[in-house]
């Protein structure tokens, strides 16, 4: 029978306990498929989050939780658990040279650092990537691998003194006389990308290892920051994700391995160049993220339009709270993503006639939306339309807020 369940691609068995949104279990297999939530502020989505936490907490599942405002934290964090925020004393002091260990690495966190760029953008992102993976090359030969000496190297230091460093590199056709202004605008674009690694501590984390670590270390890594804080740390958030993408995609094939990353708001942390990768590869390796999103603009702005329909494609499971009446082109969007029925109408004619008038009836099939767009922008809060994957049609459900004290302060200062 198990042999048969293989051939079939079957779910395998499990014994933990299904995870709920709105009293609707996930089934076990439905779970790697991902969990888009689509709402207005304040129409339900940190509700829905949080009640799926407390099935994570329930089975002890893993989980990467970028957390505004440290509320996940302050309610399901446990002694142990580790917590990515340079403002927060709590947090363990991390270097980009940490996740390093082979030659290609330093190409794949140059990418986490500063994410590819779309439209007259993307150049200055790509030399971007380019001159930090040849400056890290550099330093860790020159036996100074450490944040501090990155961030003098890239922004501070002449261009002639760089350009000594990266000699003989990928990089140093950014400093030819006629490529005077792409050097500016690589170092512009680096700026504003490393900005939060000014305030990093120094320390061995690696998340790389913690996510390698497959549950021997903490069960949860919570990435928190306050909201007048998120300008100052979106990029290194969203740098601190990447890492967590590539790495899972790194680890061996599982299927009883479950790695969950929660997104509560996910175009506020900025574009993460690994997502799309790890939504369509990380399956296999127990990868099961949920994201949440108030308008489609958002992830358009952020990745632009083409990559983020790809983006919205990857998560089979969909629920979609209260929608603003002013965003008529998010509306439209999830009332088509929530499918179509065929009902039959009848259809009255009358006939009339020397001897007199007739009617009939005639029966017609037709198509049309589930939900309609004005419903999404008229849903009450705390109510959402579910889809899941499968051959499941969308369910209307009505999600209750739970009282959970607080036992860990959000953000230590």
């Amino acid at each position: 029978m198990n042999l048969i369940r293989h051939l079939a691609g079957a779910a395998p068995a499990t014994t933990r306990a299904p995870l709920v949104v709105g009293g609707v279990p996930l089934a076990w297999h439905q779970e790697p498929l991902h969990l888009l939530l689509a709402g207005s502020t304040g129409t339900g989505k940190t509700t829905a989050v949080a009640e799926l936490l407390d099935g994570l907490t329930d089975r002890d599942d893993r989980a990467v939780i970028v957390d505004p405002n440290g509320a996940y934290l302050a309610q399901f964090g446990e002694p142990g658990d580790v917590v990515l925020n340079v403002f927060d004393k709590r947090a363990p002091g991390w270097s980009p040279f940490n996740e390093v260990r082979k030659p290609y690495d330093f190409d794949k966190i140059a990418r986490s650092i500063v994410p590819d760029g779309h439209g007259p953008d993307a150049a200055w992102h790509f030399y971007s990537q380019v001159l930090i993976a040849e400056v890290m090359r550099a330093l860790l030969r020159d036996g100074r691998g450490d944040t501090a000496a990155l961030l003098e190297a890239l922004t501070i230091w002449p261009a002639e003194k760089l350009h000594t460093l990266v000699a003989g590199t990928a990089a140093a056709g950014l400093f030819d006389k006629e490529a005077a202004r792409a050097l500016a605008s690589t170092r512009f674009v680096l700026s504003s990308h490393l900005k939060p690694y000014d305030s990093l501590q120094p320390g061995a984390f690696s998340v790389r290892q913690w996510v390698e670590s497959d549950g021997q270390a903490a069960k949860r890594l919570f990435i928190t920051w306050r909201e007048d804080m998120t300008a100052s740390l979106a990029p290194l958030i969203a740098a601190w994700v990447d890492i967590v993408c590539t790495a899972t995609l790194s680890l061996a094939p599982d299927p009883q391995r479950r790695l969950w990353l929660l997104l509560d708001e996910l175009p506020s942390i900025g574009k993460i160049g690994s997502l799309e990768a790890a939504l369509t590869k990380g399956r296999k390796h127990g990868l099961c993220c949920v994201a949440g999103i108030q308008s489609t603009a958002q992830l358009e702005r952020l990745y632009g339009r083409e990559s983020a329909i790809v983006l919205r494609s990857c998560f089979r499971n969909l629920a979609v709270f209260g929608l603003a009446k002013a965003d008529p082109d998010t509306c439209e969007t999830f009332s088509r993503a929530l499918g179509e029925r065929e009902v039959d109408r009848a259809q009255q004619s009358r006939s009339r006639g020397a001897s007199g008038s007739s009617q009939s009836v005639a029966i017609q099939r037709v198509r049309e939306r589930v939900v309609l767009p004005a419903e999404l922008a008229e849903l009450p809060d705390l109510t959402a339309f579910l889809c899941l994957a499968g051959a499941q049609p969308a369910r209307r459900i009505a999600l209750t807020p739970r009282a959970r004290p607080a036992h860990l302060v959000a953000i230590v200062e």
